[in-house]
């Protein structure tokens, strides 16, 4: 997920929505049988209902601690309770509704384009198999489909779905320039799903809604909850599983071969193409953003970089990096560094 031009998988989904519907009455709502609610104030005064709300919460509790898990290479601790096969299902249907949306538009698999970018993400699904932080079960039994949506008028995008799905915009790929570019942008979208932030994203929709219908208790207002949940849940939530990509990412292309330091020039072009594109507009500050600013995650790639190196010396990719660049000098071609230029046909 790519801040305001890159979609990543965990916001394919519709969000989750109460399916209630509540009609102020002055403070208080009314239910359909036309019965009045409590209040919060009454139903904790209440020694019944304050009975329920402490088995509701210790339950809830429970529940929770009970599903905490360990993400792959941060270490972060989050909750998550959807099943892969549920998460899976999801991810089907949105892959057969992008397949739709975009009929017509997908290059077919023999196209060049389609065999380039196919084996450059082939080479970081090889990388993360070797990565011992990453459970190998979200690999095992996938097909791997790249799609490339030919489509000028689409903004620069790329996302993979549960499944193993790949969906990368060629609007994109001259703001990547390179095979190290692309490979920044498919480790990232790559990462989110071996992070399993669309299962994170949709474990934690209950919580919101349920969250929201207690603030609404309190505070009868709706439009102040939302904000509420925004700026102090949901968007840093969505930040730090875009922070946790861009790591994760970064790592795994590195242990694949590709310079880590195009990662730092990819997002030097972002944020270029970002301004070109915003002009004199509007701004938000990343604080009321779902994506961290492209200089934030600059200065978060400068600070994994000696990490990054060293997973990329280990893995052999120095000596061949450095003939690779000395073959393409002798000859006249760019080297690795300035990386190849993608080329439409």
């Amino acid at each position: 997920m790519f801040r305001n031009f890159f979609t990543s998988s965990i916001r394919k989904f519709p969000k989750f929505q109460p399916s209630f519907r509540l009609y102020s009455n002055g403070s208080q709502y009314r239910r359909f049988n036309n019965r009045q609610s409590k209040s919060l104030s009454e139903l904790v005064l209440d020694p019944t209902s304050r009975k329920y709300l402490a088995l509701m919460f210790g339950g809830g509790s429970l529940f929770y601690l009970t599903h905490l898990e360990e993400a792959p290479v941060s270490g972060r601790i989050r909750f998550i309770w959807l099943p892969r096969s549920l998460e899976l299902k999801i991810a089907n249907y949105s892959y057969n509704s992008m397949l739709k949306q975009t009929k017509g538009s997908i290059l077919p698999t023999n196209n060049p384009l389609t065999i380039k970018v196919s084996r450059i993400f082939s080479q970081i699904v090889e990388a993360a198999q070797k990565d011992p932080t990453i459970d190998k079960q979200l690999l095992e039994n996938i097909q791997w489909q790249v799609h490339i949506v030919d489509d000028p008028k689409a903004p620069p995008n790329a996302f993979v779905l549960p499944g193993g799905k790949v969906f990368v915009f060629s609007s994109i790929l001259k703001i990547c320039k390179n095979d190290d570019g692309l490979a920044t942008v498919l480790s990232h979208e790559f990462a989110h799903q071996l992070a399993r932030h669309t299962a994170e994203n949709l474990s934690k929709a209950p919580i919101y809604s349920l969250m929201g219908a207690v603030l609404y208790t309190i505070t009868g207002a709706d439009v102040f909850n939302r904000l509420i949940l925004d700026s102090f849940l949901k968007m840093p939530a969505s930040r730090q599983m875009e922070t946790e990509a861009d790591h994760i990412g970064l790592m795994v292309m590195s242990r694949a071969c590709f310079r880590p330091q195009e990662a730092v020039s990819l997002w030097n072009r972002m944020a270029e193409f970002e301004q070109r594109v915003r002009g004199n507009g509007s701004f938000a500050p990343e604080f009321l953003s779902t994506h961290p600013a492209s200089n934030t995650r600059i200065a978060n790639m400068q600070s994994w970089m000696p990490q990054a190196q060293e997973l990329h010396s280990q893995s052999n990719c120095g000596t061949t990096s450095g003939y690779y660049d000395n073959f393409q000098n002798l000859f006249g071609g760019q080297s690795r560094n300035e990386g190849q230029l993608f080329t439409f046909g």
